[in-house]
């Protein structure tokens, strides 16, 4: 793993949310000067790594490879936070829902 394609990530995709390193920084619950050295290649623990991931609306994976789209794992993540906020009865509709769109479909 390239540390300072990590930081270059992910001090563009905070660039691209439109956030300071302060911003992200108290997300991530880091300190400002910690940011700055993870932008530039600084080696951080994991929890560190999926604070910064939450609080950049991105998968982890997305930061470590980037490889996926970027408003493809944005739609995942907005589909992962809108579900939570359901009743459990509600959760047990849509995955149903799904399940037969899915059935449909083939």
């Amino acid at each position: 793993m390239n540390l300072e394609n990590l930081g270059a990530r992910v001090r563009k995709t905070r660039l691209e949310n439109g956030m300071t390193q302060e911003e992200l920084a108290e997300k991530a619950d880091i300190s400002l000067n910690f940011m700055s050295l993870i932008e530039n290649g600084r080696n951080m623990s994991v929890q560190t790594l999926v604070n910064i991931a939450e609080g950049l609306g991105v998968s982890v994976q997305y930061l470590l490879y980037d490889k996926m789209d970027l408003e493809e794992d944005v739609i995942s993540q907005q589909i992962l936070q809108d579900i939570s906020s359901l009743s459990e009865n509600e959760k047990i509709y849509f995955l149903n829902m799904i399940k037969q769109y899915k059935l449909l479909k083939h």
